[in-house]
């Protein structure tokens, strides 16, 4: 697909599986930003017409915009439908999960096919790790972009570690290891972020999936591709499991619950450099919380530890989503999605590449305004990702877009980079800066 066969396309974006809890919240947020009709030609997509048509009517009388009822639909009943639909976009943003289910491989395989790029909010490895499988081919012949974990999964940490890179690379530095950590955080428990994780616990089970603990579950294709390294030998130490005092910031931490799926998208990214992103061949990468002592860390590695056992248990994993925990569509209210923030925190080491000598570490900070991260957090990030692909003016700024042989399955960072740093800066409910460690103030 040339530019300018997708400036043809009917719409520059679906949001797929819009009538959802997160995907309406998209759907809001982009008929917000960009009035119905406008520059931005967008349509809300899914499987149910009448589903589509109250979702839009919803947000015409919450907006008080008439003109959002004249906002298109697509619509695919069946997977055979798909192909049609996918054809009519530049760009497919999803919401419809759970992703490891057949119609969620069918609407990436129908957007590879039409050459159509790609975004979802999956936070599931064993889909991500099929995805790339199975179309990562097609997609680099196309120039197609196939994106996943487009949300708060993963685009603050691996584009905080992007960041670091750049900020070293400037003064004649190199990233060798990124430390991330979870600041002061306020939002709901996602519902869709539980099914994510109870899906990914039953595949871990088959024998293709075993691997799923190896942070390059889904970047040995790309690794091994590197020169610069030796794929099968390259290791990362394995997630923080304890309490733990962290020596560059004198802070106290605990395990991240996130550091699973962030871990392998990073490490995709890394291994998709080409040398020219400022990572060294040694990188390596590790998460935590922070916490405001010693005393909370134990606490939080406690419960932690006793909701892991729990949820890995079939048996309590059902019990526990059956009663307190949130079902898949479910969320936080309005007031607490408007009033929800989240900081995260990339501390980047890094040595002069001229010298040899230790680098000042640097530190990338992420801030989530008046946006829980799990719900309308995701949905304003995913919608920022997609539009960096769908906007005629943006996709000509990155350089693999619609050209043959230069597509692929990427990540957020190694896709779109500054362009997506600078529309989120942009953006009311972003914020994405880097200075010295020392100079940045950490909310814990």
């Amino acid at each position: 697909m040339s530019a300018a066969a997708a400036v043809a396309r009917e719409f520059d974006l679906v949001i797929w599986g819009a009538s959802g809890f997160t995907g309406a919240l998209a759907s809001e947020y982009v008929s917000r930003a960009y009035a119905p009709g406008g520059a931005v030609r967008f349509a809300f997509g899914g499987r149910d017409r009448t589903k589509l048509e109250r979702t839009r009517e919803r947000i015409a009388v919450k907006l008080n915009d008439a003109r959002v009822r004249d906002v298109p639909l697509v619509v695919a009943d069946c997977v055979e439908k798909l192909p049609e639909a996918c054809a009519r976009a530049s760009c497919v943003l999803t919401f419809a999960g759970p992703y490891d289910a057949p119609h969620a491989y069918a609407l990436v395989k129908a957007c590879v096919e039409a050459k159509t790029h790609y975004v979802d909010i999956t936070g599931e490895p064993q889909f991500v790790r099929e995805v790339v499988d199975t179309v990562q081919d097609d997609a680099r012949s196309g120039g197609v972009g196939v994106i996943s974990c487009a949300g708060y999964d993963s685009v603050p940490w691996d584009l905080g570690v992007y960041a670091c890179a750049k900020a070293l690379k400037e003064d004649d530095g190199a990233l060798y290891r990124a430390a991330a950590h979870a600041g002061k955080s306020k939002g709901g428990v996602s519902g869709g972020t539980i099914a994510s994780a109870a899906n990914a616990l039953s595949s871990a089970t088959t024998k293709k999936f075993r691997g799923m603990g190896d942070p390059f579950f889904f970047a040995r294709d790309a690794l091994k591709a590197r020169k610069d390294v030796d794929g099968d030998k390259v290791r990362w130490a394995k997630p923080q499991s304890g309490t733990k005092f962290d020596e560059d910031t004198k802070l106290w931490t605990m395990p991240s619950i996130m550091a699973g799926i962030n871990s392998k998208v990073i490490a995709r990214s890394f291994a998709l450099d080409d040398g020219s992103r400022g990572y060294m061949p040694n990188f390596t990468y590790d998460e935590s919380d922070f916490c405001a002592s010693k005393t909370a860390a134990r606490l939080g590695t406690l419960a932690l530890g006793v909701f892991g056992a729990c949820f890995i248990t079939p048996p309590l994993r059902w019990l526990m989503r059956k009663t307190i925990l949130p079902a898949q569509g479910e969320g936080p209210s309005e007031h607490t999605r408007e009033t929800g923030f989240s900081n995260i925190y990339v501390v980047g080491t890094g040595v002069n590449t001229k010298t040899n000598e230790p680098m000042e570490p640097v530190c990338a900070h992420f801030e989530f305004k008046n946006a829980d991260p799990g719900y309308k957090g995701t949905a304003a990030l995913a919608t920022e990702v997609a539009l960096c692909l769908a906007i005629p003016s943006e996709r000509s700024r990155l350089s693999w877009a619609d050209q043959p042989g230069r597509g692929g399955c990427f990540t957020a960072s190694h896709a779109m980079g500054d362009v997506l740093i600078e529309r989120l800066n942009k953006a009311q409910n972003f914020s994405i800066t880097v200075a010295a460690l020392k100079n940045t103030v950490i909310r814990v």
